[in-house]
């Protein structure tokens, strides 16, 4: 019996060894992501005041001597916080792409960023400069606001989607009265 019990921990400890020449001979090739992260939720902050929400289905992120960037695919969501903490623009798209060391962010497919005020822009590409603070595309780009919607090729955007310039607009625009330019010869009665 005592010839059994010393036998049986020798096997067990023979049987959980790894084999490191098997373990090192594992090699993923030089395009593979550093680092690849699932259902991810990511907070900015400024002087300690959360400024963006990115929530994505999955981040890889890549660092090569020629570029750094991270892919984002499954879905991405960033979210513009206001001074007060409250929730202002949505930036939804499929996928997306960071380069931390240009400060930019693309996202691409089924773009859809509606501001606080309610207006919500389609489109199917949109740049993210951070360091500039603003958004822009050379895309086709659609406008629905609460009574008319806008077409153009191409915007130009705060960072919030709060202001923003179409280029090349089309599409009929309700005036309401009181937004009305005055014409020359109603300036002068």
């Amino acid at each position: 019996m005592r010839r059994f019990n010393f036998i049986l921990p020798c096997i067990a400890l023979l049987a959980c060894t790894n084999d490191l020449d098997r373990v090192a001979a594992v090699e993923l090739p030089a395009s593979a992501a550093d680092r690849v992260t699932r259902d991810v939720e990511y907070y900015y902050s400024d002087s300690g005041h959360v400024i963006n929400r990115l929530r994505a289905g999955q981040i890889e992120e890549y660092t090569t001597e020629q570029e750094q960037r991270t892919e984002i695919s499954g879905g991405v969501e960033l979210v513009f916080f206001d001074r007060s903490g409250l929730q202002g623009s949505v930036l939804t798209a499929r996928r997306g792409r960071i380069w931390p060391d240009r400060q930019r962010m693309q996202v691409i497919e089924q773009v859809v960023f509606v501001n606080a005020k309610g207006e919500r822009l389609e489109t199917e590409e949109l740049t993210w400069s951070q360091d500039s603070g603003r958004v822009h595309t050379t895309r086709p780009v659609k406008i629905i606001r609460s009574s008319d919607i806008l077409y153009g090729q191409g915007l130009d955007a705060a960072e919030d989607f709060s202001s923003y310039t179409i280029r090349k607009p089309t599409g009929s625009l309700l005036v309401e009265r009181e937004d009305e330019i005055p014409s020359d010869d109603a300036a002068d009665r």
